[in-house]
Parts: C-alpha cells; sequence; structure tokens
C-alpha cells in the first residue's frame, strides 16, 4: 500500500476489519431479518384473528381458528429458534471488535506507545479480543479460525504518519458514523412520532365506534379488531425501540459531530499531538460503543431470562 500524508482513501474499513467482524455481522443481520419477519407475521395474523373472529357469522371463526393457528406455530419457531439473540449478540460481537480493530489501526488509547512504552501492541490487541472472543464462544455467533488475527491493513495504517491516519480514520470511521447515527436518528424519530399518533388515534376510534355500537348503527364487533391492531403497533415500536433509539443516535451523533471538529483542528506538529490524538480517538470509539454496549446489555438481559425460565 502506499503512504504518505497526501494518499486519501488509501484503505476502507472492509479492509481494515477482521474475519470475526463479518461473521458477526452477517449473523446479527440475519437474526434481525428473520425476528422482524417473524413477529411481523405473528402480530398480522393476531389481528386477521381478532377481525374474522369479531364477525357475528358463523363461517368466519374458521379463517379466525386459522389465524390463531399460524400465529401459535410462529410463537413456537420464535421461542425454539430465538432470533432475537442472535440478532443482539451478533451486534454486540461486532461492534466490540470493530472498535478495537480501529482502536489499533489508528493508535487510539492504550494503542498509542509513548516513548519507550508498548512494545507489543499486537499482543495487547490479541489479548483485549480474545476477551471478547470468550464471551460470545458458547453463544449462536461462530467464531472463525482466523478471526483474532491482524490484518494486513490495520498493520499498514498503524505504521502510517499521524496525518494518514487521522484522513483514513475521519473519512471511513467518524464521517461514516456520524452521517449513519444522523440519518437512523431522523428515521427513528419520525417512526416514533406516527406510532405515537396512531397510538391516540386508535383508541380515539374504539371510543367512536363503541359508542355508535351502543347505539345499535351497526352490529359488527369492531372493538376488538381495533384492540389488537393498537395492541399490535405497540408491541411492534416496543420490538424496534424508536424513541430510545432516536435518543442514542441523536447523542452519538452530537458526541461525534464535536470530536471530528477537533480531529480536524489537531496541531499535527505539537510535541503532544499524537496523545490528544490517542485521547479523542478514544472518546470517539467511546461514543460508538454505547450502542454496543446496550447490545451486550439486552443480551446479559436474554440470558438472564433464558437461565430462569
Amino acid at each position: 500500500m502506499a503512504s504518505g500524508a497526501g494518499r486519501t482513501g488509501w484503505v476502507r474499513e472492509r479492509e481494515l476489519l477482521p474475519e470475526f467482524f463479518w461473521a458477526a455481522d452477517t449473523a446479527s443481520l440475519r437474526g434481525q431479518h428473520r425476528s422482524v419477519l417473524l413477529s411481523a407475521w405473528q402480530l398480522i395474523l393476531l389481528v386477521v384473528a381478532a377481525a374474522t373472529g369479531s364477525a357475528d357469522s358463523e363461517p368466519w371463526a374458521w379463517p379466525a381458528a386459522l389465524a390463531y393457528l399460524g400465529a401459535v406455530a410462529l410463537a413456537v419457531v420464535i421461542s425454539r429458534q430465538n432470533p432475537q439473540g442472535l440478532w443482539y449478540e451478533g451486534r454486540a460481537a461486532a461492534e466490540s471488535v470493530k472498535t478495537l480493530a480501529w482502536k489499533f489501526a489508528v493508535r487510539a488509547d492504550a494503542y498509542q506507545p509513548p516513548p519507550r512504552a508498548l512494545p507489543d501492541a499486537e499482543g495487547l490487541y490479541r489479548f483485549q479480543l480474545g476477551r471478547v472472543l470468550g464471551a460470545f464462544r458458547s453463544g449462536p455467533v461462530a467464531v472463525p479460525e482466523g478471526g483474532i488475527e491482524v490484518t494486513p491493513a490495520m498493520r499498514d495504517l498503524r505504521g502510517q504518519p499521524l496525518a494518514v491516519r487521522r484522513e483514513v480514520y475521519l473519512n471511513e470511521r467518524i464521517r461514516v458514523q456520524h452521517d449513519w447515527y444522523r440519518s437512523k436518528a431522523r428515521y427513528c424519530a419520525r417512526a416514533g412520532h406516527w406510532t405515537g399518533v396512531l397510538g391516540v388515534l386508535l383508541p380515539a376510534l374504539g371510543l367512536v365506534l363503541a359508542v355508535l355500537r351502543a347505539l345499535n348503527a351497526f352490529t359488527y364487533d369492531a372493538l376488538g379488531t381495533v384492540s389488537a391492531v393498537a395492541a399490535s403497533i405497540a408491541a411492534w415500536a416496543q420490538l424496534r425501540q424508536y424513541r430510545p433509539l432516536a435518543a442514542a443516535y441523536g447523542l452519538a451523533a452530537d458526541e461525534l459531530e464535536l470530536i471530528q471538529r477537533q480531529l480536524t483542528e489537531l496541531d499535527l506538529e505539537s510535541e503532544d499531538a499524537e496523545e490528544i490524538w490517542a485521547r479523542l480517538a478514544r472518546d470517539a470509539e467511546d461514543a460508538v460503543s454505547r450502542e454496543h454496549t446496550t447490545w451486550q446489555a439486552r443480551r446479559e438481559v436474554r440470558t438472564t431470562t433464558d437461565m430462569e425460565h
């Protein structure tokens, strides 16, 4: 690889990360897709069951029964396969590995060697990553054979001057993460707003229908259907965690924006430039790692719940 401060984008994040990150990331995305899909179909079937079961005509009872049967089958599949657990555990593992890889590659935190110190940065990386992998060896995320090795791109970037490391880190880590967090914060805020609106409108609709039915305006029992739809929307919002994630993503984006400005303004010629760089890059990784700390906490709660049952 070419070196020098004038090289822009000479390494991409996908070249930097070790094999285990991609295994954990793939497992997490698979678990997320399956968890969301199964949960969505389960809620749809419950709404269909409520809608058909509320009809006065006897033939509608059979579609209701089939819908309930499908919902029960999906509940069994979700319970046995636990795709949400794979989703959370895979994300926690992937983000933990990504943080360590970036710290090593750009000399952040403990990976910044002061004069005559830290002679074995790769040994420290393997030790810390080994601890991360140890927490997931008994879980559903498979650990590849070469998952803890330092990649050539990590080693090459680590050997570059601070100007190059800063350029790559700002482009491939800080700006990418900042834009992702900002975009996700806006999406979650919008979704949280509309689920909140529906949470008000549906009970209001139920009130109107209840009054109309009390006045014998119609015979169809729509109250159960409205209640099922309202409960499904609330359950979906709980699964997706729109409001908490909007706040968390927005906070992370704000922190990264501040750190990005500090890193950009850093005087690379000052005597303590490397020390300040290591601290600021550590702060950036801490801001990003709050998300995977949340995933880890969810994983631990899930594990504790599974053990209790």
